[in-house]
């Protein structure tokens, strides 16, 4: 690729994010010095690695790259026998772990990611004993040797810090005495060439017995060893030497590891920084949206954006370009032409250099060569004009062109005479158009752009602007030609308009009906195109409503399927409860028939012995008779009365006519209030029903305004009392009977009614208030009894 093209189209900027985005050092080294390639199996591979580094950043199971170092040159030095320091060591430690930790990251993703997975096969893993070595000796900043690197450094360091202390101690001591007290200038220990001193008062310096070390800049203050502490200071002298050999021998082990394993480090450095390059383009492309290139012989490009651009305000360019040869683009200055050349051309250079260019979806042949000329090329010192610079570059791209070569020029042999020049650029476009597999240029020539719609293979494309304004659009319309609105744009930006007005009509009048004409195509163009958005809009508009019609129609036949299973199930319920009170009264009835045949027997004999008894056991067995029968008679009845479920058409709501059989109650919702209902009648007078005990009513009650505002569908029972007395009986069946009875209480038409559960454990007085407080006759209920019964207040 050429080096002079890369850079007038931005692509060393891009180079520099990539940078950004890496994680290493030698990562980022790598960024910076990545060239676009021409061969399709390596662009194949990189741009498989950046979809697998996507894929991995998509899960968040991209591998750690923290903690490695660019080591390649401490290894090499170990090889040829240098010492490595500490801080050398750490690196050297750190890189190593980083490394295996990403190898054991990616083995984990083989599936995923099988190129990754390789190239952290590069790293040894046998590296290891040689980082934890250099782990146990070194501190983990790298500033220096362990106290546990070796046993002897170990006890020579304890030996230095102790003869420290006596040496400072010692010092201290004399400078508290009083022979030296009044002749220091200061009464803290210092440190010269290593060894501690006094801070003596030069005036005094015959005062104080020993070596002097150094003075003070002032010259009012000498630094001095006294003689009773050198003998002290000789042998920590000694003991610091020891000292530094025994680090010195540690480090010279440790690095000659390092130097035996060279290799082995230069290739770990080497395959993480490959493995950071992939995740900084995956993670690149990722940030800007790039899309996946399919490989084609044909240009394609949809809502492409110049990836330096803030992608967010960026406007978007379409390039179908197919197997054309050559693009004209032409339009206002500031439109968007050069911007459009850097986008086709660093979405080639993105592709080939493994990155996804920033578009919804794009089809890019592999050039052989990106070849550009844009800007203004003039030089002072190589004495070039604008024009000059600009044929010379044009000789280069003459040169290197092929048939796999992309080539965009920005206003194609401008900066000479118009006529001229025009007739030089279409000359330049017939022998690229014949050796180039891509040309694209821009200009403001008219018979470039006559040329373009005359030849084959070649088109034009126009730079949108807004008709009302003149402003700039950004946008690229191919099959026509753009106007350049020179006059418009100069006037825009602040010419006088009495200049422009002057120049207007300085221009030949069928240039003028042209501009015109291609004006008032795109004006059309324009309005097509928005009038098709909106077109659009409608459509999606009217495809989202009719998938929440599908959705509410979805919801509403679960909500119906769901209120047909409570009725089906409640119905059930009913029909298994009223069948087993039977089975009781009949099997009740039968005992009672025993008991009368048994009776029978002892009324002949009774009434052979004394006729009064006899009359009192019959009227008793009647008695026992013809309760059991009225009992057995009501469940046949209330059997009888369960009628079959009616069809549900849907959720009850306000104003359905309903009833509930089990409360024997009839009329119409007035409300939904969560799980209940407030049913109504013409009447007015309204009682609260849960939802899952009402049913759609066949026969709506009447409507006439003397009709009762429920009707009931029981008789309601004189005999009913106003009070029940659980006491003795389990929770459960404890509920059981305060239901029951608190439906005939309101059958009955009471207004309170009384329920006696006693204290106890309190389980049973709960179960009966719960159930008090969902029945939906009861509206308020309270205590009574010091706790012992419940009142409850019925609906009226």
């Amino acid at each position: 690729m050429d080096a002079n093209s890369l850079a007038l189209l931005e692509f060393p900027a891009i180079r520099e994010r990539l940078a950004a985005a890496a994680e290493t050092a030698y990562g980022a080294e790598l960024a910076r010095g990545l060239v676009p390639s021409s061969d399709p199996c390596e662009v194949g591979r990189r741009q498989a690695l950046a979809a697998e580094a996507i894929a991995l950043l998509d899960a968040a199971e991209e591998p750690p790259l923290h903690g490695i170092h660019d080591v390649r040159a401490p290894a090499a030095h170990a090889v040829r026998g240098g010492v490595l320091g500490a801080d050398a060591l750490a690196k050297v430690a750190s890189t190593t772990a980083g490394a295996l930790r990403a190898r054991a990251a990616l083995v984990e993703q083989q599936e995923a990611a099988p190129l990754l997975s390789d190239i952290a096969a590069q790293i040894d893993a046998s590296l290891a004993p040689l980082a934890d070595e250099i782990g146990r000796c070194v501190e983990e900043d790298g500033s220096d040797l362990r106290d546990s690197a070796s046993p002897r450094l170990r006890r020579l360091r304890a030996e230095l810090r102790q003869g420290r202390e006596r040496v400072t101690e010692a010092l201290r001591r004399l400078a508290r005495g009083p022979g030296l007290r009044d002749h220091l200038q200061e009464d803290f220990v210092a440190e010269r060439g290593g060894r501690p001193v006094l801070a003596v008062k030069a005036s005094a310096r015959r005062s104080v017995r020993g070596i002097v070390h150094d003075a003070s800049g002032s010259g009012q203050t000498v630094f001095v060893e006294p003689f009773e502490v050198v003998e002290l200071n000789n042998r920590h002298a000694e003991a610091a030497a020891d000292e530094r050999e025994e680090a010195a021998r540690i480090l010279r082990e440790l690095s000659a590891g390092v130097g035996g394993r060279a290799a082995a480090l230069t290739a770990l450095v080497e395959a993480a920084a490959q493995i950071d390059l992939a995740l900084a383009c995956g993670a690149v492309s990722r940030k800007w949206r790039g899309a996946p290139v399919e490989v084609s012989s044909e240009v394609r490009l949809l809502a492409a954006r110049h990836p330096l651009l803030e992608q967010e305000t960026a406007v978007p360019i379409d390039l179908h370009l197919g197997g054309l040869r050559v693009l004209v683009i032409s339009g206002p200055n500031t439109g968007g032409k050069t911007v459009a050349l850097k986008t086709l051309g660093l979405a080639a250079l993105l592709h080939q250099s493994g990155l996804r260019p920033p578009a919804a979806a794009a089809a890019l042949p592999i050039f052989d060569r990106v070849l550009a000329d844009i800007g203004d090329p003039q030089s002072i010192e190589m004495s070039l004009s604008t024009f000059s610079g600009h044929v010379a570059n044009l000789i280069e791209i003459l040169g290197a062109a092929t048939e796999r070569s992309l080539v965009l020029i920005d206003e194609l042999a401008s900066g000479t005479d118009p006529v001229e020049g025009a007739a030089l650029a279409q000359a330049l476009l017939e022998r690229l158009a014949r050796t180039a597999r891509l040309t694209v240029v821009t200009t403001h020539y008219p018979e470039l752009k006559e040329w373009a719609s005359a030849t084959e293979g070649s088109a034009n494309a126009a730079t949108a602007f807004d008709p009302e304004t003149h402003a700039p659009l950004y946008r690229v319309a191919l099959g026509r030609p753009g106007t350049s609105l020179g006059l418009e744009t100069a006037e825009r930006l602040g010419i006088d308009e009495q200049i422009v007005a002057d120049a207007r009509a300085r221009v030949a009048p069928e240039r003028l009906r042209v501009a015109e004409l291609l004006a008032d195509a795109e004006a059309a163009e324009r309005a097509a195109q928005e009038a098709l958005a909106a077109a659009e809009r409608e459509r999606r508009a009217a495809r989202r409503e009719v998938e929440r019609a599908r959705e509410r129609e979805a919801l509403l036949e679960a909500e119906i399927e769901k209120v047909r299973a409570s009725a089906t199930q409640e119905r059930e319920l009913a029909r298994v409860e009223a069948e087993r009170e039977l089975a009781a009264a009949r099997a009740e009835l039968q005992a009672l028939r025993e008991d009368i045949r048994l009776a029978r027997r002892r009324e002949r004999e009774v009434r052979r012995a004394t006729p009064a008894a006899a009359g009192r056991a019959e009227r008793e067995r009647d008695r026992l008779l013809g309760a059991a029968s009225s009992r057995v008679e009501r469940t046949e009845r209330a059997l009888r009365a369960l009628e079959e479920p009616l069809p549900v058409r849907g959720p009850l709501a306000a104003g359905d006519p309903v009833v509930a059989p089990a409360v024997g109650v009839r009329g119409t919702i007035a409300a939904v209030h969560g799980d209940e209902a407030e049913v109504v009648g013409a009447g007015g007078q309204r009682v609260r029903i849960a939802l899952a005990r009402l049913r759609p009513d066949a026969a709506p009650a009447a409507r006439e305004e003397d009709a009762p505002a429920v009707r009931l569908l029981a008789g309601a029972r004189s005999d009913v009392s106003d009070e029940l007395d659980v006491r003795g009986r389990r929770a459960q069946e404890a509920r059981e009977a305060v239901r029951a009875f608190v439906d005939e209480a309101g059958l009955a038409g009471l207004a309170t009614v009384r329920v006696v559960h006693g204290r106890g454990t309190g389980a049973v007085r709960a179960a009966v208030r719960e159930e008090l407080d969902r029945h939906p006759l009861v509206e308020r209920r309270e205590s009574d009894s010091a706790d012992g019964a419940t009142v409850a207040h019925l609906h009226r």
